[in-house]
């Protein structure tokens, strides 16, 4: 992928590129960074609250390979359910499922506000850059306050940070046609505590050294001129990162068990202070309890 062949919308470019990353899961050193972010944040969640089934909805908004971001819950043995409105996408994802021998259930939907399973079916409920595709948050927070009996936990794009400005105002570029507002952390916030729910922690995250461009980060790398900067980094030294096949379904299936080791040599800026966080991070995020 480069910036030219997806000008027109390089805000967002996985809404008409996701195809490609079930045809070569290789999602590049950004995206696998991220999703073992999301590790650590599971870990916590498992550790506070008594969790047995998980919803994540929607399942698609992450560059890569869209429907397997709750993969840590299935190896941990918990029952996870994932949500998707397209259906070719959902089967796809399904297939990858499979293909680790790791179970979940997959709903198709058409409407991520009205969802088909009974009151406080799940105790985690979820979903990451997927927000801007709901089309009323109150009645979606409404849902989620239904079905979810523990905490919900929700990551949106980091709208304050230069990444994320640069997208927006790309020459050229156009905007999607996403719910924005659904995305603001205020919004959220007000939204799920009309229903009682109480804000638990909060925070920016995904602060690695590259900007927030949705572009594999080797790729990235090399047009910056600075591709010297993962092979001084990369364990591997001369067999630099951006020519090897870079996915988190390598880590499931055990063919790379050293890989979060590997991309976790980028997250030194993790614990930067506050305004790094908040110009250079590329999520927030927030956990909901009923406390």
């Amino acid at each position: 992928m480069s910036i030219k062949s997806h000008a027109s919308n390089f805000f967002f470019p996985i809404i008409d590129n996701w195809p490609e990353y079930f045809d070569d899961p290789h999602e590049g050193l950004g995206t696998t960074y991220e999703r073992f972010l999301l590790h650590e944040f599971f870990a916590w969640l498992d550790k506070n609250f008594p969790i047995e089934r998980v919803l994540e909805a929607p399942s698609f908004g992450m560059t890569g390979a869209s429907g397997i971001n709750s993969l840590w819950w299935a190896k941990k043995g918990r029952q996870v359910t994932v949500v998707d409105n397209h259906e070719t996408r959902l089967n796809k994802a399904r297939a990858l499922w499979q293909g680790l021998s790791l179970k979940a259930q997959f709903c198709l939907t058409g409407q991520f506000e009205a969802l088909p399973f009974k009151d406080q079916t799940f105790d985690l409920s979820w979903n990451f850059a997927s927000l801007w595709f709901v089309g009323n948050l109150a009645q979606f927070a409404k849902e989620l306050d239904r079905l979810t009996r523990r905490v919900i936990f929700i990551c949106v794009p980091n709208r304050f940070g230069l990444g994320y400005q640069l997208r927006l105002h790309w020459p050229g570029s156009t905007r999607p046609d996403l719910n924005f507002e659904a995305v603001k952390t205020s919004n959220i916030r007000q939204e799920f505590e009309k229903h009682g729910w109480q804000l638990r922690r909060k925070g920016y995250f995904d602060i690695p050294p590259w900007p927030d461009f949705p572009l594999k980060k080797e790729v990235l790398f090399d047009k910056l001129k600075i591709g010297f900067l993962l092979k001084w980094l990369s364990k591997n030294g001369e067999n630099a990162p951006q020519a090897e096949r870079m996915t988190i379904l390598d880590y499931f299936s055990g063919k790379r068990p050293d890989l979060k080791e590997e991309v976790f040599r980028f997250r030194f800026l993790e614990g930067a202070p506050l305004p790094i966080r908040w110009l250079w991070a590329h999520h927030q995020y927030l956990i909901f309890s009923r406390d």
